[in-house]
């Protein structure tokens, strides 16, 4: 995956320009069934996962020269069956291979591909600190702006074994048109008209349309001298649509960018006749008066501009100064009077550029999502707009936001992956929500999604994280899926652990300990927008500040992801839940409404030792009982409501540091008001229904027998008997071992029973169901 940071200073380490990797918000994804040992690296600053590609050219060739490419794959730790692959698109053809490589002819697949990709590969292992080198010749085939890919992958299928880096190059007829890069000598890139067949459907459309204001475009301007004489207004318009070509080949509208008409004048400058943005559907009409142009009607092209009042997409220029991007299309000379003229579906020349229109795009999107005509809704003057530099010529190994300069910086490939780009445009709201007042975020450079940075590393680059997250509907985050955090540092000082809390907010599935689902981002954002939090724990107490729900609902998204602020998951009685290995203490909560006993069981998974704790209290200070019996034997704790006060009660799971086992476990609450008399029948269902409870409550001493007798053969069944003493208040609450009696233990399929001299008052008769499903029926004589 990449590591996205913030710099605050003006020096940027030097690093090559990677390509994003693709893949499936918050851990590793799983690897598949083979699939090699997700490594363990300190990833630096200018490295974007524990192995790095590069690939380079000496020279952009020309039609028919070669050029030496080198691929250079370097490592941090052993990667055992690592693939490297270099692809050449059909402007480029392989003039020779290193040794062991292999040539497969592919399809297309980027825009710029042309007619296909042709891709040589090898399986080889790494070495941690070593680096592979190797060359190959390659020649110009056909004249294009295009696209050099080289990657490496490792065999776990994680983001921390996979780096791709990509080379922008334009193959031109001859050596003084071929170029490394964008071409530095251009004005003006041009516009063509998009292929019939390719519909133009928005990227987004999720997200409603929102007209950005027009305030800060340009005013028409002219320096034709007037007609002489009276005339009459003549109104003419053009008409027409801005699109681009996504990755995938498909093609979407440019809404909100800048178009603009302007009439060619072969003497003095040309004239800007109309300025508008294109609609949600990216199209445009531009009208103007046609009569001042004393030579007949205007000579005609349109300007696209990648700007408007809140965003703008930037070459880096010349000497670091800066060159909003802009296209412009053929001209139509001397437009008849009163006539609307449709330019038609214009896009990019340079395919290369189309990622120009997608980045703009892509913060389109962000606008459209975020609260408020400006990217802070409180901003009543200006609004803030966002500074987008594309592509990134610091050579640094990862799109990122420099605060210094208020700028958002793309690595080539970037635009490709929206996750990428908009987690950029995260920094880059976030700071002006904060008008520039970052918190304290040490730690941050390198950062990883699943490892401990700081807080303030975890709160910043967690909210850049969720921020596409939230835009786009998606629960993965740059290979990262938030659903499978189990190698993650817990805790608000991991990133992973942020970024999935506030996803599990506002998303709509039941996750286990998450239930909560709230009004999409409103909660959040008015917290954001209201009071200016430096870390994930101040933002949470700033939103219970502003009158949002900080109960165990909203708790339990954040505790789903590791952080725990005092949640408390409510038991229901009857109803048993499946809960994940308790890798840090699984914490409950129920309430006793009847003055009989309840009872808590815990049935782990084979072989796996777990432990029951009960408290009295929510900070879980006040201990009362425990069963921490060993193996895979089921613990419950009990309570004696006839003598404790009804009130609320905490159990704990937790996994003891003896225990090498992991698996899903099952807890159950019994606690209604059941009075045994004569008999009783309970249904289980397997190992889904754990345990049953019942009050007996003899009115004189005798010797009784209890028996439970089970229906089917596989069902096993264990009986204890509870006893409380009125004179000592810590039997009112008890563990398993603390039972007064309990069955023999006889198997599947056969009867249990406690016989007992039964004394005046109230016991509590447990039935576990050790396995099995049927009705036993639990009787007393």
């Amino acid at each position: 995956m990449r590591r996205h940071r913030i710099f605050t200073g003006a020096a940027l380490s030097a690093a090559v320009l990677t390509m994003t990797v693709l893949g499936a918000g918050s851990v590793a994804s799983a690897a598949p069934p083979g699939a090699g040992t997700e490594p363990e690296c300190e990833v630096p600053p200018d490295w974007s996962s524990c192995v790095q590609v590069v690939a380079r050219l000496d020279r952009a060739p020309a039609v028919g020269a070669t050029a030496q490419l080198t691929v250079e794959v370097k490592a941090l730790v052993d990667v055992t069956g690592a693939r490297i692959e270099a692809d050449l698109p059909a402007a480029l053809d392989w003039q020779s291979t290193p040794a062991g490589w292999q040539l497969t002819d592919l399809g297309p697949l980027l825009p710029e591909d042309g007619a296909g990709v042709r891709r040589a590969s090898r399986t080889v292992d790494l070495k941690a600190g070593k680096t592979q080198r190797y060359k190959a010749k390659v020649r110009g085939a056909a004249a294009a702006s295009t696209s050099l890919r080289a990657r490496v992958t490792g065999p776990a299928a994680s983001p921390l074994d996979d780096d791709e880096n990509m080379l922008l190059l334009s193959v031109g007829a001859t050596a003084a048109e071929s170029h490394l890069g964008l071409d530095p000598e251009r004005n003006s890139d041009a516009l063509e008209t998009l292929p019939d067949a390719m519909p133009l459907v928005p990227a987004s459309p999720h997200l409603p349309f929102q007209p950005v204001p027009a305030d800060g475009l340009p005013e028409p301007h002219s320096d034709d001298p007037p007609p002489s004489g009276a005339s009459i207004q003549a109104l003419t318009c053009v008409t027409g649509t801005v699109g681009y070509e996504a990755p995938a080949g498909t093609g979407h509208p440019s809404p909100n960018i800048q178009v603009q008409a302007w009439d060619y004048d072969s003497i003095g400058s040309d004239d800007l006749l109309a300025v508008a943005l294109a609609n949600g559907s990216g199209g445009y009409q531009l009208c103007f008066d046609n009569s001042t142009d004393v030579s007949g009607g205007q000579d005609v092209y349109v300007k696209v501009v990648a700007e408007n009042g809140l965003w703008r997409v930037s070459d880096e220029g010349f000497l670091g100064v800066r060159d909003v991007y802009d296209f412009n299309s053929a001209r139509k000379d001397n437009l008849a009077n009163g006539r609307t003229v449709d330019y038609g579906r214009l896009a990019p020349a340079d395919q290369a550029l189309h990622r120009v229109l997608h980045a703009f795009d892509q913060a389109n999107d962000a606008q459209e999502w975020t609260p408020g005509e400006c990217w802070d809704a409180r901003d009543t003057g200006d609004c803030r707009r966002m500074e987008i530099v594309y592509p990134d010529d610091d050579d640094n190994d990862n799109s990122r936001y420099s605060q210094n300069d208020r700028t958002v910086r793309l690595e080539p490939a970037t635009p490709d992956d929206r996750t990428d780009a908009v987690h950029e445009y995260g920094h880059a709201v976030m700071g002006d929500l904060y008008e520039d007042n970052w918190p304290e975020h040490p730690n941050c450079s390198p950062h990883a999604m699943n490892r401990a940075s700081s807080p303030g590393c975890a709160w910043t680059e967690g909210f850049a994280n969720w921020y596409p997250m939230a835009i786009y509907h998606d629960d993965e985050y740059r290979g990262w899926h938030v659903e499978d955090t189990s190698d993650y540092a817990p805790g608000d000082s991991t990133e992973g652990r942020v970024t999935g809390s506030l996803w599990d907010l506002i998303d709509a599935a039941d996750d286990g300990w998450d239930t909560w689902q709230e009004d999409g981002k409103n909660a959040i954002w008015d917290t954001m927008l209201d009071r200016r939090s430096t870390t994930f724990r101040e933002f949470w107490t700033n939103r219970g500040l502003e009158g949002h729900n900080v109960g165990d609902g909203p708790a339990g998204a954040l505790f789903q992801n590791g952080i725990d602020y005092g949640f408390r998951f409510g038991l229901a009685d009857g109803t048993a839940l499946t809960r994940p290995t308790p890798e840090t203490p699984n914490n409950f909560r129920y309430e006793t409404q009847y003055a009989y006993w309840s009872v808590v069981a815990l049935r782990p998974p084979a072989n796996v030792d777990y432990d029951l704790d009960l408290y009295d209290d929510s900070a879980l200070q006040q201990q009362l009982a425990s069963s921490v019996l060993p193996g895979d034997t089921i613990d419950f704790v009990a309570v004696d409501s006839g003598r404790r006060p009804l009130g609320d009660y905490y159990p704990v799971v937790r996994r003891p540091s003896s225990s090498t086992g992991t698996g899903d476990y099952r807890i159950e609450l019994a606690a209604t008001a059941r009075l045994l008399v004569g008999s009783a029948t309970q249904a289980m269902n397997g190992a889904n229904d754990v345990v049953a409870v019942w009050d007996y409550c003899p009115s004189a001493a005798a010797t009784t027998t209890i028996t439970v007798t089970p229906s089917d053969p596989g069902q096993d069944a264990e009986l204890f008997l509870l006893k409380s003493d009125p004179a000592n208040p810590a039997s009112w609450a008890i563990g398993r071992y603390q039972a007064a009696a309990e069955s023999v233990g006889n198997g599947p399929g056969q009867p249990e029973s406690i016989t007992f001299d039964q004394q005046e008052g109230c016991y509590g008769v447990v039935l576990i169901n050790r396995a099995g499903s049927g009705t036993y029926t639990v009787a007393q004589s």
